[in-house]
C-alpha cells in the first residue's frame, strides 16, 4: 500500500510537472524548432548552399538586398528598395538602399556595408560555396555613388541581377573576411545569442530591427536525427515545430503539413571510370528505377519523378523531357550490349548516401541498390556521416576513385536554371564531373542572355545533359512533412526547406 501511494505520488507530480510545462509553454513567446541535422557551420556565405544553416540565417539573422515572392517568384524589395541596370549589356546595377537599417553589432548598412558584404563573399580565403554557385567563374565588384546608392559591376552581364541580390546575405563590415563566420552580424529581426553545435543554437527578437516586430521572442534551435523522435517532440510539447518529418510519422492531420518544397534529388554519378564512362550503363541505371513505386510509401504521396535537375517553374526547364521509364528489360538489354563490347559492367559500383538528406533517404536507396541488382549491376550501399559526405561530394576530388554514385540534394528556389547549371553542370562547378565544351558554351551564353532566348538556351543544355551525356539520374522533386503546434499560426511554403522565416510566425489567441 505505501509503495502503490508512493508511486501514484510521483505519477500525479509528473502530470502536474507536464501540466505547468505545458500552460507555460503556451504563454510564452519563446518557440523551440527541432531540425533533422546538426547545424556545423553558422557562416552567412554558405547559407544559399547549406540548408541546415539557410533554415536558421537567412532573413532571420542575415538579410539580402531582395527577396524572392514565395508564390510568384517575382523579386521584391528588402533592404534594397529600388534598382535599374545603367548600361545596355547588364554588366552594372545601381541598387538604393533602405535607410534607417543597423546591423546587430550597431554598425550602419549603408553602400560602404554592402560593399564590404560583396568584397567578404568574394575572399579566396573564406571559399564562400554561395559565391561558387552564383557566380562561377564571373566577378563582381562594387563603387558607392552616394551613401545609400551603390552600383555593382560584373564581369559578365547579370540581366537577372535582382533576382542574385536576393541570395546574397549582407553581412556586417565588421565581420572578419579571412576566416568562417561563428557568430554571424546581420540586419535581420533576430540576432544570434549563442551557439553550441553540441546542443542548440538559440536567437533572440532584435529590438533595433528596421521593420515590424515579430511576435516569436526567441527561437532556440536543436537537431534529432530521428524523424520519429522530432515528431514525437511536438506532440509532447518539448518543442513547437519539427521539420523533416517522416511519412510514416505524419500521422495528425491537425499539426502535420505536406508540401512541395524546393528539393530535387539525383543519384550523380561521381565518378566516370569503368563501368560509368560507358553511357549504356548510365542508361541502364536510370531504366532499372521503379520510380512510382516509392511515392506515397517511402516519400510523400505528393514527391513527382523528376526528368531533370530543374523545378518545373524554373526558366530554362524542359517540358518536352520525359521522366525514364522504368523498363528493367532495356536495362538488362544495354548491359548485355555493354559487356559484349568488354565494358566490366559486373564490376562493384559504390553508393554513397546520408541519412541527414531527408527522411527514409536509406529505405529509399537501399530499395534501389536491390532495383541495380536485379537488372545485373553491382552496386552497394554505404551510408557516411555529413561532414564526410559533405567533403566527398565537392572538388577536388581524389585521384584514382573507384566507380561512384552519389546520393545528393539540389534546392532551388531562385527562379533561374543558372543556380542548378553553373555548379552541378559547367565544367568549373564544384559539383559535377561534367567538362564537355558544348555545355559549357550553352550555360554561359544563357546566362548573358534574357527572356526567350535564356530559357531556349537552358532548355538545350537540359536535354543535352539527360539524353546524349546522362551524367547522373534524376529522381524526384521532393515534397516534406513538417509538425507544427497547434499553439502557432504558421503553413509551410516551397522555400521552407530552406528558409523557415521566424517573422512568419503568429501564435493563436
Amino acid at each position: 500500500m505505501k509503495t502503490f501511494r508512493i508511486g501514484r505520488f510521483f505519477t500525479v507530480l509528473g502530470g502536474l510537472v507536464l501540466a505547468l510545462s505545458a500552460h507555460a509553454q503556451g504563454t510564452s513567446r519563446d518557440i523551440k524548432i527541432v531540425l533533422a541535422t546538426v547545424l556545423d557551420t553558422a557562416e552567412p556565405c554558405n547559407m544559399m548552399t547549406t540548408n541546415d544553416t539557410g533554415i536558421v540565417l537567412r532573413q532571420n539573422i542575415v538579410e539580402s538586398l531582395t527577396q524572392l515572392d514565395p508564390k510568384t517568384g517575382v523579386v521584391q524589395p528588402l533592404l534594397a528598395t529600388a534598382w535599374k541596370p545603367v548600361d545596355e549589356a547588364a554588366t552594372t546595377w545601381r541598387i538604393t538602399l533602405r535607410k534607417g537599417v543597423k546591423y546587430h553589432d550597431g554598425s550602419d548598412f549603408n553602400a560602404e556595408a554592402v560593399a564590404a558584404a560583396i568584397t567578404r563573399l568574394f575572399s579566396p580565403q573564406l571559399g564562400c560555396r554561395d559565391r561558387i554557385r552564383l557566380f562561377g567563374k564571373n566577378t563582381l565588384t562594387s563603387k558607392a555613388v552616394d551613401s545609400h546608392t551603390i552600383d555593382l559591376i560584373s564581369e559578365q552581364p547579370l540581366p537577372l541581377m535582382p533576382a542574385y541580390l536576393a541570395q546574397i546575405g549582407m553581412t556586417s563590415p565588421k565581420m572578419d573576411s579571412l576566416k568562417l563566420s561563428r557568430h554571424p552580424y546581420g540586419t535581420g529581426p533576430y540576432q544570434l545569442v549563442s551557439w553550441d553545435p553540441s546542443q542548440n543554437l538559440i536567437v533572440k527578437r532584435f529590438d533595433g530591427y528596421w521593420g515590424p516586430k515579430p511576435e516569436v521572442q526567441q527561437a532556440t534551435y536543436i537537431w534529432r536525427s530521428e524523424p520519429a523522435l522530432r515528431a514525437s517532440m511536438v506532440a509532447v510539447g518539448e518543442a513547437d515545430i519539427g521539420t523533416a518529418i517522416a511519412l510514416q510519422d505524419a500521422n495528425n492531420p491537425k499539426t502535420d503539413f505536406g508540401y512541395l518544397n524546393t528539393e530535387t534529388t539525383r543519384i550523380r554519378f561521381l565518378s566516370m571510370s569503368a563501368p560509368l564512362n560507358d553511357v549504356r550503363v548510365r542508361k541502364a541505371l536510370n531504366l532499372a528505377i521503379d520510380r512510382k513505386a516509392f511515392v506515397g510509401t517511402v516519400l510523400s504521396p505528393s514527391a513527382m519523378p523528376a526528368s531533370q535537375y530543374t523545378l518545373p517553374n524554373i526558366v530554362g526547364y524542359n517540358s518536352a523531357l520525359k521522366v525514364w521509364p522504368y523498363d528493367p528489360n532495356q536495362a538488362k538489354q544495354l548491359l548485355k550490349e555493354a559487356k559484349a563490347a568488354g565494358v566490366p559492367v559486373d564490376k562493384e559500383i559504390i553508393l554513397y548516401g546520408g541519412a541527414h538528406q531527408h527522411a527514409n533517404a536509406a529505405e529509399l536507396l537501399e530499395s534501389m541498390v536491390k532495383m541495380w541488382q536485379d537488372v545485373g549491376l553491382n552496386v552497394s550501399l554505404k551510408m557516411i556521416e555529413k561532414v564526410q559526405f559533405g567533403a566527398m561530394r565537392r572538388k577536388p576530388y581524389a585521384e584514382n576513385r573507384p566507380p561512384t554514385l552519389f546520393h545528393e540534394q539540389h534546392d532551388n528556389s531562385s527562379g533561374d536554371a543558372i543556380f542548378t547549371m553553373n555548379v552541378y553542370y559547367h565544367s568549373s562547378g564544384q559539383l559535377g564531373d561534367l567538362n564537355d565544351p558544348r555545355v559549357d558554351k550553352l550555360i554561359e551564353e544563357g546566362s548573358k542572355s534574357v527572356g526567350e532566348k535564356r530559357a531556349q538556351l537552358f532548355q538545350e543544355v537540359n536535354k543535352i545533359v539527360q539524353q546524349d551525356i546522362v551524367p547522373d539520374a534524376v529522381l524526384f522533386h521532393m515534397a516534406d512533412q513538417i509538425r507544427i503546434s497547434p499553439r502557432l499560426e504558421y503553413r509551410p511554403n516551397f522555400t521552407s526547406g530552406g528558409k523557415l522565416e521566424l517573422k512568419d510566425i503568429k501564435f493563436k489567441k
